[in-house]
């Protein structure tokens, strides 16, 4: 058995790493307990001047005894392990996905005799090359030729987000009623410069039907991961309009599995790893091309046609598909961490 450990402090990013090292014939653990702070192993949020980060992910939220579960995915249990605990253990390969754990994680992977390895998922997040990681880039960052696979972080896109028409066929013929939802579920919306925007959107047009879920959303924030998936099934359209962009990106990926057109600026995506996802007419609405009232009214002329709009969302998911193979991720993972022969005896079934 494949032993890995892994930074948690994305919900999403972490359940990616299950996926995968399941499919590797492996498990993943994550750090518990102060002393992986307190030694200078795990050091997440020391900027602050402060070990706040440490008291959420290393001590707040874990059950008192066996494995813990995270609030957006409540029927996987995370596999915990205390320093001590760890020290005894064979591990395969030491897994950071922060900057700030770089250091620390290469020199427990150097006592424990494992691989070191660097999850990228986050646009601009520094690689420290002197450390000499092997990377899995899930971001547009340049990587060391030799020391690095592009792969993206498998959620379920074949049940929870699987591919569903945004109009279909009843015995009174097309069937619309999702076809005018708009969702939008960016963390901290209200907060992003593009904000002004879908306010305006939401306001302008009460013929469309606008949520606004996330941190800080005025519909409020989802969870578990099943009442997001929800959220994106009974949408027409996904706005998603993030400055910054993404590495990977769930939440747009979210929306392209599930064959939900885009609304949002493609040049926040330009050179990123969403890019392809873009394109106006085809797989979105862009609103580089568009202002605000020929958007909306694109949306309402595309929603009232079935065969336009279904097009659009078959589009995006093929772009996904295009983008996104699980299988052949985890083969190249494997075999940049030269993982023994054998690997692969486990499926995502596991963890599903």
């Amino acid at each position: 058995m494949i032993r890995v450990l892994a930074d948690r402090h994305h919900a999403g990013l972490f359940h990616s790493l299950q996926l995968l090292f399941a499919r590797l014939g492996g498990e993943v653990y994550a750090p518990r307990g102060s002393a992986w702070w307190d030694e200078g192993y795990w050091r997440f949020g020391e900027g602050y001047g402060d070990n706040r980060l440490a008291r959420q992910f290393l001590e707040g939220g874990w059950a008192e005894e066996g494995p813990t579960y995270d609030p957006e995915f409540p029927g996987q249990p995370i596999r915990n392990v205390f320093l001590h605990e760890a020290r005894e253990l064979h591990w395969d390969v030491v897994l950071a996905s922060v900057p700030d754990n770089q250091a620390g994680y290469k020199r427990f992977a150097d006592e424990v005799g494992a691989k070191f390895a660097l999850s990228v998922g986050n646009t601009g997040q520094y690689v420290d090359w002197g450390l000499d990681p092997l990377v899995l880039n899930n971001s547009e960052m340049p990587m060391k030729p030799g020391s690095y696979v592009d792969i993206g972080q498998e959620f379920d896109s074949e049940h929870l987000f699987g591919f569903s028409s945004i109009h279909y066929q009843d015995r009174d013929g097309w069937n619309s009623e999702i076809a005018r939802n708009v969702t939008s579920l960016a963390n901290v919306m209200p907060q992003m410069p593009c904000w002004p925007l879908l306010d305006f959107a939401r306001k302008d047009a009460p013929d469309l039907r606008f949520r606004i879920h996330g941190i800080d959303g005025p519909d409020g924030n989802l969870k578990p991961i099943g009442n997001i998936a929800n959220a994106v099934r009974s949408a027409g359209w996904g706005w998603h309009d993030k400055t910054h962009g993404d590495g990977f990106g769930h939440v747009i990926h979210y929306f392209a599995a599930a064959g939900r057109p885009l609304i949002g600026h493609r040049g926040h995506y330009v050179g990123k790893r969403a890019e392809g996802l873009w394109e106006d007419g085809v797989t979105c609405i862009d609103l580089d091309r568009h202002p605000i009232e020929e958007a909306l009214d694109l949306v309402r002329e595309i929603s009232a046609d079935p065969e336009r709009h279904n097009a659009m969302g078959r589009a995006i998911r093929d772009r996904f598909e295009a983008e996104c193979n699980w299988e052949q991720d985890a083969d190249n993972v494997g075999a940049l961490l030269g993982l023994p022969v054998g690997y692969g005896l486990l499926t995502t079934e596991a963890v599903a």
